[in-house]
């Protein structure tokens, strides 16, 4: 992170502690534990998108493509005044974010703004539930214009998209936990056997 310029060496006041959570494609996710620093920050009451309403749009669609940003919040610049207060410590001395990380009580609602932001006017047939964006159409022609002006848009915004995790003009996608593909919305199989177990 230091390297990438995500984190700079810090002075600051405040101080928090690292948390280090596995990820389901077995990297870690690097996060701090910002309990203390959460509970005196005012909340951004932006309103996040309920995910059966975007699964219920795209679950009619007959393609269907699923784009994943890279490191999401990362693509998000800090402030100075937030700067000096996403301190955390380590052992080997006291960092800060020049970038929002994970565990902010409004980074979800800051990057939700952003990528809706980004997607303004294409409501209908892109939508986001944070890093995770869906387009989806009928007509395989309009989807792929569609897309190309969702890509523009994630290009001038400055985001990034993990191509391993795309899936690109398909009938059936995987998005939010669900399959999804025309006329039917089925929960992943894997998450209804880790609630029957």
């Amino acid at each position: 992170m230091l390297q990438m310029s995500v984190i700079h060496p810090s002075g600051s006041a405040w101080a928090s502690p690292v948390v280090l959570v596995p990820k389901p494609d077995g990297e870690l996710c690097f996060c701090v534990d910002y309990h203390k620093l959460n509970a005196v920050t005012r909340p951004d009451n932006y309103p996040m998108p309920r995910t059966d309403e975007l699964l219920e749009k795209l679950g009619w669609a007959q393609f269907s493509s699923t784009l994943d940003l890279t490191k999401g919040y990362w693509q998000v610049q800090l402030d100075e005044s937030a700067k000096e207060r996403s301190a955390f410590i380590t052992h080997v001395g006291l960092y800060e974010f020049n970038v929002l990380p994970f565990g902010l009580r409004n980074a979800p609602t800051t990057f939700q703004k952003l990528v809706d932001g980004l997607l303004a006017g294409l409501g209908e047939h892109a939508v986001t539930y944070l890093d995770d964006v869906a387009i989806f159409l009928d007509s395989w022609t309009e989807h792929l214009e569609h897309l190309q002006k969702v890509f523009e848009r994630i290009r001038e915004g400055g985001l990034t998209v993990k191509a391993k995790k795309c899936q690109i003009g398909l009938n059936r996608v995987t998005y939010l936990g669900h399959q999804v593909g025309p006329g039917t919305i089925n929960p992943l199989q894997a998450k209804v056997d880790a609630i029957q177990k």
